[in-house]
C-alpha cells in the first residue's frame, strides 16, 4: 500500500499519552507541514504557537476544563506535553477552513514521525479570553482586539498504551455518478 494512504488509514485520535517530550526537531518538523497545507487562494493567514511550558500548559488546561465543564483535575488535553494553537486572521473569509485543513496536515505529519495527535476543539472560546489574549503577547504576536480566531488545539505526544484498532467504515457514504 501506498506509504501516505497508510498513514491516513493508521492515524488515530490518542487520548492518553505519555508524559516524555517529543524532539524539538520533530515537533518542528511536524508544525512547518502546516506552512505546506493545502490553503485557499494562497492565504497565509493560520498562525501556529507551540505550547511546551509548564506552566502555560496548566493555565490553558484549567480554561479548557471551565469552557468544557469538566471538574478541576480532568485534562482534556489528555496528558500531551505539546499543545499545539492554531490560530487565524478573521478578515480571512476561509480561515475555518484553511485552519482545519492545516490541523489534518499536522496530524498526518505526526502519525508519519511516530507521534500522536488529537484533535481538540474551544480554542475560539479560548482566545476569546483574557488568557488567549495573554498567550498570542507571549508569543509574539501583535493583534488588534478580535483579529484572530482559534481554530482549534492538537494535542501533541507518545500514545501511552496501544493504539485502538481502527472502527469499520461505512462504504455507503460514496457514491459515483459516472
Amino acid at each position: 500500500m501506498n506509504e501516505v494512504i497508510e498513514t491516513i488509514k493508521n492515524r488515530r485520535s490518542i487520548r492518553a499519552y505519555l508524559p516524555t517530550m517529543p524532539p524539538a526537531d520533530l515537533v518542528r518538523d511536524i508544525v512547518e507541514t502546516g506552512l505546506y497545507a493545502p490553503r485557499s487562494m494562497g492565504s497565509e493567514s493560520i498562525r501556529t504557537i507551540v505550547i511546551t511550558d509548564k506552566i502555560m500548559r496548566e493555565k490553558i488546561v484549567e480554561l479548557n476544563c471551565q469552557i468544557g465543564h469538566w471538574k478541576k483535575g480532568f485534562d482534556p488535553f489528555y496528558g500531551a506535553p505539546v499543545i499545539l494553537l492554531i490560530i487565524a486572521d478573521r478578515d480571512d473569509a476561509n480561515h475555518i477552513i484553511n485552519g482545519s485543513v492545516v490541523i489534518a496536515t499536522m496530524m498526518l505529519a505526526a502519525e508519519s514521525l511516530g507521534l500522536h495527535s488529537c484533535w481538540i476543539h474551544r480554542a475560539k472560546e479560548e482566545l476569546e479570553h483574557p488568557l488567549g489574549q495573554e498567550i498570542l503577547s507571549r508569543a509574539g504576536i501583535f493583534f488588534r482586539p478580535g483579529q484572530y480566531v482559534g481554530i482549534g488545539h492538537l494535542a501533541l505526544g507518545y500514545a501511552a498504551g496501544d493504539l485502538p484498532e481502527p472502527e469499520p467504515r461505512r462504504e455507503s457514504r460514496i457514491s459515483y455518478i459516472s
